[in-house]
């Protein structure tokens, strides 16, 4: 979900991995704080309430607290996935659980979210949702936000920037290409096992030849350095980590650094002890991987694009 990019903000005084920008990346050092707004009251004027966070219901699932306009309903099918998504990412990563609460301000359409976050993140670039990391005035630990609205892909966009505040919350550091890579995979359907049939599509039939390059994609700490191919790569390098046992191994050591080192150094040179040409073992694993599920790909593609 590339459109649906991470975005942290420290206060240094950081979006994904980097962004202490550990938004990972650090698409710029701002400073601010962010605090549950109280419900909105009937006689404020009509562009106050456009640009305040909603307030009048809330609803709990899980370790995530949902701030909405509209009735929420915690047996719609969409809180019953969320509330597996924390044991679905710890379980399969091996990190401990976290009972930091993540505040999801959800806005009942498009037009009021686009307003509320021009209005307070001006420079920002238009999403359907972001995460923000906000360090809090006292203590150490962070406000974790989600930002999105109630559109046809919310369910999606919610385990993507989901994902993001449950790797935030027990790790000191995420490079942003794992931060993404790994939201791109857990965004998808539980069932799914991390396939996505779009990336799969444009990865080895798109308009240019797939070419990964781990170490480049390392390099990069600025989500605007993150074009859509650059998503496409880290989910396909996170899929296959995910995939085989032995690069499996790989990644849960490194992220078990991540918990305590924010700067470990870099995964390639792990991985190229098990692949020594990790990127052709790469480009075979996603062929293989196109002709196992080219059964489910147009119904499934079509679901998620």
């Amino acid at each position: 979900m590339e459109e649906g990019v991470t975005i942290h903000w420290w206060i240094l005084v950081r979006r994904a991995p980097a962004f202490v920008l550990s938004l990972a990346l650090l698409s710029g050092c701002n400073s601010f704080k962010l605090g549950l707004l109280p419900a909105e009251k009937p006689d404020k004027p009509q562009k106050e309430l456009a640009l305040a966070t909603p307030g009048k219901r809330s609803l709990r699932v899980s370790q995530f607290v949902f701030y909405a306009d509209f009735e929420l309903r915690k047996d719609l099918p969409i809180f019953r996935d969320l509330s597996g998504l924390a044991d679905q990412v710890n379980k399969q990563l091996q990190l401990p659980g976290a009972h930091t609460i993540v505040q999801v301000y959800l806005f009942e359409d498009k037009d009021r979210y686009e307003r509320f976050m021009t209005s307070r993140y001006p420079d920002l670039p238009t999403r359907r949702a972001f995460f923000v990391a906000q360090p809090r005035t006292v203590g150490t630990l962070e406000d974790l936000i989600v930002y999105t609205y109630w559109g046809d892909r919310v369910q999606q966009d919610l385990r993507h920037e989901l994902t993001h505040a449950l790797l935030h919350s027990v790790l000191k550091h995420v490079p942003l290409w794992l931060d993404e890579g790994l939201a791109e995979y857990f965004e998808l359907p539980a069932d799914w096992k991390g396939v996505n049939y779009p990336h799969l599509d444009l990865l080895l039939r798109g308009p240019t030849a797939f070419q990964p390059d781990l170490g480049r994609l390392e390099q990069l700490n600025q989500v605007q350095h993150m074009t859509p191919a650059e998503y496409r790569e880290a989910w396909a390098w996170v899929h296959f980590m995910l995939s085989n046992p032995e690069v499996k191994t790989v990644l849960l050591k490194y992220l078990q650094q991540l918990r305590t080192n924010s700067n470990p150094g870099t995964i390639g040179p792990r991985l190229a002890e098990v692949f020594p040409e990790p990127e052709d073992a790469l480009k075979k694993y996603i062929a293989r991987l196109d002709i196992e599920n080219s059964p489910q790909r147009t119904q499934r593609a079509q679901r998620i694009q």
